[in-house]
């Protein structure tokens, strides 16, 4: 990926051209090389064949092919999120903004829950264009051992785009939580997401998944049980490579149960939709099947 062309060129001129065209290209182009689509394809049959063993073969093709077809596109906004519900991008239809304006009037802190679930970015960016500042915590990027030089730099880039448009401050995980705390009790607007998962996270909770458990981190709901935020849930939901809609759903006020339901919530749209969730190849960390112990336990 580090020396693909596809992200020093075709992309970047793709998102150049006029008109929603080059979202119904991105597909034939592929976000990586052929082998290594091909490879991801054979990997994802697999996790489907074994997650959702009751469906036709035909489907677990079908969705394989979906999820690259996501993944292209998905890197075509990252490299014209500017053009995302703008005039000659991708149209994006948004329900729920009452949900934000109620807490804008009350002054009070909130989190946009996320995760890595469709084109992720869609609902922040829908937000921002309503004239919301957005801040966003996410994992360490600059920092990150694990990405290759271009891909950190290509990462960076699309951060600065990003922040040009919701016009708030990136914070990573390592960083001090601080300025997070003093946001969120100040009114700001703080995007995190739920699903995002590391070995090294210390403080996890497990809810109850597609027939098992999903270990995740509570640092979503701790920082809103210290600081007093409300908890909103973002899904966006593509319904054409150029049409995508945004739901903002409120959540309770207990932090805990906020996030329980944000897990059945992602677990009912994976089923529908298995080709739209990003973390299958963390599947074997994040997930384990359910024990007799667990089933005492109900999220």
């Amino acid at each position: 990926m580090t020396s693909d062309w596809r992200f020093k060129w075709a992309f970047p001129m793709l998102g150049r051209m006029p008109s929603t065209l080059p979202w119904h290209i991105a597909p034939k182009l592929g976000r990586d090389p052929m082998r290594t689509r091909q490879a991801t394809e054979r990997f994802l049959q697999e996790r489907f064949r074994s997650v959702f063993p009751d469906r036709l073969e035909a489907e677990y093709r079908q969705w394989a092919c979906a999820h690259l077809d996501m993944l292209a596109q998905e890197q075509l906004d990252s490299v014209a999120l500017h053009r995302l519900g703008a005039r000659g991008g991708p149209k994006i239809q948004l329900a729920g903004w009452e949900h934000v304006e109620c807490l804008l009037s009350r002054g009070q802190g909130f989190i946009l829950v996320l995760n890595h679930y469709d084109r992720l970015l869609t609902a922040p960016i829908a937000l921002a264009l309503r004239g919301l500042t957005l801040h966003t915590m996410t994992m360490p990027i600059a920092d990150n051992l694990e990405l290759g030089a271009a891909h950190r730099d290509f990462l960076m880039r699309k951060i600065s785009a990003y922040t040009q448009i919701t016009r708030g401050q990136w914070r990573t995980s390592n960083q001090g939580l601080r300025p997070v705390h003093e946001g969120l009790r100040s009114g700001q607007a703080w995007v995190i997401l739920a699903d995002a998962w590391r070995p090294e996270f210390g403080r996890m909770r497990s809810h109850a998944f597609l027939g098992g458990q999903l270990n995740l981190p509570t640092g979503i709901e701790r920082l809103a049980q210290s600081t007093g935020a409300a908890l909103l849930h973002g899904m966006t939901r593509s319904v054409a490579p150029d049409q995508l809609e945004v739901v903002i759903e409120a959540l309770p006020e207990e932090p805990e149960v906020a996030l329980n339901r944000v897990v059945r919530r992602l677990a009912e749209d994976v089923a529908a939709r298995p080709w739209a969730w990003w973390q299958w190849g963390l599947w074997d960390q994040m997930w384990r099947p359910t024990s007799q112990g667990d089933r005492l336990v109900h999220h």
